[in-house]
Order: structure tokens, then C-alpha cells, then sequence
């Protein structure tokens, strides 16, 4: 067995060496911050002060060489080979709530658009999940591998979950959501997780990076900036291909309602009827923000997007701090859909 210290915190933990740090931390209830766990969105990178790590394969993507050059590693996928002395930030505001596995039955199956589904679960009895906006779920069913979705509605102690699930070619899940799920279904659900989640104790004005379904764990966090009646300053860019794939018409509600929220729509894709932004959401972001020092920037969708919006906005100036981020790795037939 080996030693894994956190400098940060001062609390350590035993790992076998067989399963990865964060498995390890996470099972002895350290909040250390992850997201997709799979390798890719790399919210889980650490400092290893001192000690040895290996990873199953290659080195994973996330990690860049300088970065593994200054002993930085991605927890989720490396293993202890010796006694660790690594330094991660752990999450407070995780402190109070539990993963959890549970039943659910589907709702109701709602077609958004041509590629994306509402789907809405609902826990039985007086059962609810606890959640920060912005968190997300696996769900699990016995002819699948498990699948996570980010919650795409605010937490108010309600029995009721909503996903936006997005078609995927090749993708046996979603093909299953489009084609084969219907209403009164049973499922399992396993959550809350990730590190992608509001930050309460901020009053800095918020930008929102949406790409595609990554509006969806955006739309929880609004929507509970909303339900508190928050008087940040707002910015939404939902960056999509075409005006059909803007799939719900809130955020032009929320802008219209709400004096302190600003909707911007950016289409990769416009046809000669577009008036509005096109090209790269995160080119829209930087174009009207040259200075972001003061603001907190808050990007959620494929990983190349979320990975141009990290290097442009902190190339104007952004705290790397105040950067959050969940990256949606869209899978295929052998692995997950989200």
C-alpha cells in the first residue's frame, strides 16, 4: 500500500497501486475535482510534489509535455507506484453531498429539434438528488455500458431530472434514446458528479460558453442564479451550427425578463437569412471582451471548443482560477454518448 498526501490540505489516504489517484480519493470521500474521468476534459490534473505515478498506456492527451515535464498528472487515469506527495485543491462545496445509485423511470421523451432529446427522470416515492448546477449523472442500463449526461435543470429539492441528449451517429445509447426508449422505462442513475458547478461565493460578472448540448448544464446554473435571485452580470454564447440547432428558445426569454442577462447566439453555419453572430463562439467571446480580468468564464461543450475558449480567453487576460469547464467527449459505438 502507498501514501497519498494532499499538500494542500494536509489529508492522505491508502492506494493500492490498481486503481487510479482520483478512484482512490474519491472512495475515501476527498472532494478533489474531476470531471469526464475518462481521460479527456483534464479537470482532474495535479502537481505530484514527490513520488512516482504510471499510466496504463501512453500518456493521455490532456496532458501536454511541458505540462508533464513540470510533473503535472491526470489523476483519473495515472496510479500510485510509490508514496505520493501531490498538491490538489479540494472542492468545499462538494463537502455535504453523496453520490448516489437509484431508480428512475423516464417521464417523458421530448424531440427539441432533429438531433437532440429532452428527457425527463423521475425518482419514485419522496426520494430527490442533491446537486449542484452544473453536476452531472451516469445512466445505467443493463444492455449498456454506463452513459453520462449533465442535469440540465436547477436543484429545488424535486424529484424530477432533466437531460438533453444529443444523437450521436454510432452512438448504441443515444440511438437507443431516439429510436427504442419510451415513457414509463425503468433506469439507474448514479450521481452527482464533477467539478463543474457554480461558484456561489463570487459576485464576479459571469461569462457562459455553451457548444451544442453543453448548453444544457449552463441552463442549470442559470436557471439557479435565476431561482436566487442573483444581480450578477450574465453573458450566454451559445455557439451552434445552424438556427435550427438552437433547441430552446429560454435564453432570448431569460434576456427579455432579465435585465442582468445577455444572450448571444453564434452560428458556425448560417445561411444568407443570419443577421447575428457567426463563426467560433469563443472568437464571439474575445471579440467583445478584450480584457477579462474581472470575470469568471464558465465553458461547457466539445473539447475543441472548450479548449480554444480556454486559450483565447486566458490570452485576454483571464485568471486561470476563474476558468471552469466540462468537456463532452462524443462517443461512438464502444464507448460512452454524452
Amino acid at each position: 500500500m502507498f501514501t497519498v498526501l494532499n499538500q494542500v490540505s494536509g489529508k492522505s489516504f491508502q492506494s493500492s497501486g490498481e486503481e487510479s489517484v482520483l478512484d482512490g480519493a474519491l472512495s475515501n470521500g476527498y472532494n478533489f475535482p474531476y470531471g469526464c474521468q475518462n481521460g479527456f476534459c483534464g479537470q482532474c490534473k495535479a502537481v505530484i510534489l514527490n513520488g512516482e505515478i504510471s499510466y496504463d498506456g501512453v500518456t493521455p492527451e490532456a496532458i501536454s509535455s511541458e505540462e508533464e515535464d513540470a510533473n503535472i498528472a491526470l489523476l483519473c487515469q495515472c496510479k500510485a507506484k510509490s508514496d505520493l506527495y501531490i498538491a490538489v485543491d479540494e472542492l468545499d462545496s462538494l463537502a455535504n453531498i453523496q453520490i448516489r445509485s437509484m431508480p428512475c423511470r423516464v417521464e417523458e421523451v421530448n424531440h427539441l429539434n432533429h438531433d437532440v432529446i429532452q428527457l425527463t427522470l423521475k425518482i419514485p416515492g419522496s426520494q430527490s438528488l442533491q446537486y449542484l448546477a452544473g453536476q452531472y449523472l451516469d445512466i445505467e442500463h443493463p444492455d449498456f455500458e454506463p452513459r453520462a449526461f449533465s442535469i440540465a435543470n436547477a436543484p429545488v429539492n424535486s424529484n424530477l431530472i432533466e437531460l438533453h441528449v444529443r444523437l450521436v451517429e454510432g452512438g448504441q445509447f443515444t440511438n437507443f434514446v431516439f429510436n427504442t426508449l419510451t415513457e414509463k422505462t425503468i433506469l439507474r442513475i448514479e450521481g452527482p458528479k464533477g467539478s463543474f458547478f457554480l461558484r456561489e461565493d463570487s459576485d464576479c460578472p459571469i461569462i457562459f460558453i455553451a457548444g451544442g448540448t453543453g448548453f444544457g448544464p449552463i441552463k442549470a446554473i442559470i436557471e439557479h442564479l435565476i431561482l436566487i435571485q442573483s444581480s450578477r452580470p450574465i453573458h450566454l454564447y451559445w455557439g451552434v451550427r445552424t438556427e435550427q440547432d438552437i433547441y430552446l428558445n429560454l435564453p432570448s426569454d431569460w434576456s427579455k425578463n432579465h435585465s442582468n442577462i445577455n444572450f448571444i447566439p453564434v452560428l458556425s453555419e448560417p445561411d444568407s437569412s443570419w443577421s447575428g453572430e457567426s463563426g467560433y463562439v469563443h472568437e464571439t467571446v474575445v471579440k467583445d471582451f478584450e480584457n477579462l480580468t474581472d470575470y469568471e468564464v464558465y465553458a461547457c461543450g466539445p473539447p475543441v471548443m472548450v479548449k480554444a475558449a480556454a486559450k483565447s480567453c486566458l490570452e485576454n487576460n483571464l485568471m486561470k482560477e476563474n476558468f471552469f469547464s466540462d468537456s463532452f467527449e462524443y462517443a461512438t459505438v464502444s464507448t460512452a454518448d454524452e
